[in-house]
């Protein structure tokens, strides 16, 4: 049977996926930069992706001509056990003088990264994505006292996934399962960002 044509269902999320931007945040000529490593972090507990559409609806004749949308942006809501503090400052845009650092009331554009995920199916195939344009949402903080019964508590973050100005691209998914997917896995479409299609040859040239 061919997968492509299987009834499959996500069992978990994997892996979580960070490259941060090094330039071309701006750009419409060029694919941004991204640094060569990539963190991967085993520490998903949860990920909700939720669109921002937006329709336009034309009626002529007495019927709808015209049904589309369009879609802005994506918010990615994470859970997570914990980032390592390297990672968080990163994110933060921050960067630490003898371990301290300063929140203010000026304006402030943090930083832009790429956040991608795995997860696995239940035939053992994974199922990958890249969001190349993701910058950080200020949300709020919790800290609790311990009790008697221990308890790793879940850290939450919000995160906005926006539009490259060089192609408009917000969205990349791959899929093991797919018939084109020939020869390509999950960690190869993970080892660098992949955000025009302009790179596909390139990363995975046709046998």
């Amino acid at each position: 049977m061919v997968k492509a044509k299987e009834l499959l269902y996500v069992v978990t999320i994997e892996s979580l996926y960070l490259a941060f931007m090094t330039g071309g945040k701006d750009s419409r000529d060029a694919i941004p930069t991204y640094d060569s490593e990539i963190y991967q972090l085993d520490n998903i507990t949860e990920l909700g992706i939720a669109g921002n559409p937006s329709s336009v609806v034309k009626w002529a004749s007495g019927k709808m001509f015209v049904n589309a949308s369009k879609n802005s942006k994506f918010t990615l809501s994470l859970s997570h056990v914990a980032l390592p503090q390297e990672v968080q400052d990163k994110i933060d845009g921050v960067t630490p003088n003898k371990g301290i650092t300063f929140s203010t009331a000026n304006v402030k554009e943090y930083p832009m990264f790429a956040l991608g995920f795995t997860a696995l199916l239940n035939d053992g195939s994974r199922v990958a994505r890249w969001y190349p344009r993701v910058q950080k949402v200020p949300s709020e903080e919790t800290f609790a006292t311990a009790t008697e019964e221990q308890d790793v508590k879940d850290i939450s973050v919000t995160f906005d996934a926006t539009p490259l100005l060089f192609n408009n691209n917000t969205e990349v998914k791959f899929s093991e399962t797919r018939e084109s997917a020939t020869g390509v896995k999950a960690a190869d479409f993970m080892a660098q960002v992949v955000a025009d299609e302009s790179q596909i040859e390139t990363l995975f040239p046709t046998v």
